[in-house]
């Protein structure tokens, strides 16, 4: 038998069941359910349940001969015009899942994500928009993040993310923003906030460098351009 690898069925959308029993179909070119059982070592209510499934797909089809149903592939080919109409589908589906997706991201919402996996999905988000604004403490942003970190400057500057921040007067010369990819201005050190956010789309994160990491993130158009009107105030009087 041809070594058929059935991983790449799997990632076609059949079960691990559906993909052995169509690869002794292929090889044996007709069976009843009672050999393609035997030859696969499944028992016949799964070995039935799953060429039904592969008779409803269009990848299988029977005869009866001598009062039993006698199972045969359809022709390889089948299975490209399977998938073609899946995108078919999909593609008119997008539409409306989008409308869905659109409405639900329209609502308020209020996550929390604590520890370091927290905070970097945070800035793994952070890297889908074009540009984005943060203001307050750099805490111990790099001593926390660590590779997280320089990796997320480097990405930055990758994608072209365009950053603004505002730091206390303290952090001109901290190596996080020695290393940071961005445009820095700085306010004293006394008008400074002791969490770091940052405003991206319509979304604001509120981080706290403790020990353990703790981020609220709210999503929420009206409230985002809230922080970024005093964003903008803040970026008029800071100094460079």
């Amino acid at each position: 038998m041809l070594h058929v690898d059935s991983e790449k069925l799997i990632k076609l959308g059949f079960t691990s069941t559906e993909a052995k029993i169509y690869l002794i179909l292929l090889e044996s070119n007709e069976a009843q359910a009672g050999l393609i059982s035997k030859k696969s070592q499944i028992n016949r209510t799964t070995t039935y349940d799953a060429l039904e499934r592969l008779l409803k797909k269009g990848l299988v089809t029977y005869t009866i001969q001598a009062n039993k149903k006698v199972f045969k592939p359809t022709h390889p080919n089948k299975l490209l015009e399977c998938l073609k109409e899946q995108e078919k589908t999909a593609e008119e589906l997008i539409p409306e899942l989008n409308r869905l997706y659109k409405s639900s991201k329209e609502k308020e919402e209020f996550n929390i994500y604590q520890g370091r996996k927290g905070i970097k999905s945070i800035l793994q988000d952070i890297l889908h928009y074009k540009e984005y604004v943060a203001f307050g403490s750099s805490g111990r942003f790099l001593e926390i993040m660590r590779y997280d970190f320089l990796n997320f400057q480097k990405r930055k500057e990758e994608l072209k993310v365009k950053s603004r921040i505002i730091l206390k007067d303290s952090a001109r010369k901290s190596k996080s923003v020695k290393r940071a990819y961005g445009s820095f201005k700085f306010i004293p050190n006394e008008y400074s906030a002791p969490t770091t956010t940052f405003v991206y789309g319509s979304h604001i994160a509120i981080m706290v460098w403790g020990e353990i990491p703790i981020a609220t993130v709210i999503c929420s158009k009206e409230i985002a351009e809230s922080y970024l009107h005093y964003f903008e105030l803040l970026w008029k009087i800071s100094k460079k």
